[in-house]
């Protein structure tokens, strides 16, 4: 029994394969909803979530451990390429903006020094101070915010999931 035909038919599957999967990534690529810079900025819509995500990348660079305090985390993204800042909404002149929540126009609370790893974590990390009507926002490591009542607020910024 010879091997060609067995070899030209999963050659011919392999290219099928790869022609469809080029396909759809370029129809999902040429699409408005895949748009790398509309996810960007969907992702990093408010100061909670730009908080967060830096968060995430300081971790990403010192062994998966948060900056110590604010003065750590300050540094950080002041050494921080400013068109990255850019793009994700920041304006580089005015990194004290970021750390202020734009419903309570409140200092955030920030939980430092928390240990995550290459898989993400779903630590919280930032925190709304006053909300609004009862509701605080609450940034995660590697989840979206959310809001929570007074009773779970302070049970994850006591450090609990």
């Amino acid at each position: 029994m010879s091997r060609t035909p067995i070899v030209l038919i999963l050659r011919t599957r392999h290219f099928v394969f790869t022609a469809v999967w080029l396909a759809v990534g370029c129809l999902i690529g040429c699409s408005n909803t895949a748009d790398p810079a509309n996810a960007l900025a969907q992702a990093n819509s408010t100061n909670v979530q730009r908080l967060s995500n830096l968060y995430f990348e300081y971790q990403s660079e010192h062994n998966w451990r948060g900056p110590a305090d604010e003065a750590a985390f300050k540094k950080y993204l002041h050494a921080y390429d400013p068109a990255r800042l850019s793009r994700i909404g920041i304006e580089p002149n005015n990194l004290d903006g970021l750390f202020l929540s734009e419903r309570d126009g409140q200092p955030f609370k920030i939980r430092y020094n928390i240990l995550g790893g290459s898989r993400g974590s779903t630590e919280p990390v930032i925190f709304e101070t006053t909300g609004e009507n009862g509701q605080r926002l609450v940034g995660f490591i590697s989840m979206p915010p959310r809001e929570v009542d007074v009773a779970e607020y302070d049970r994850l910024l006591a450090g609990g999931k």
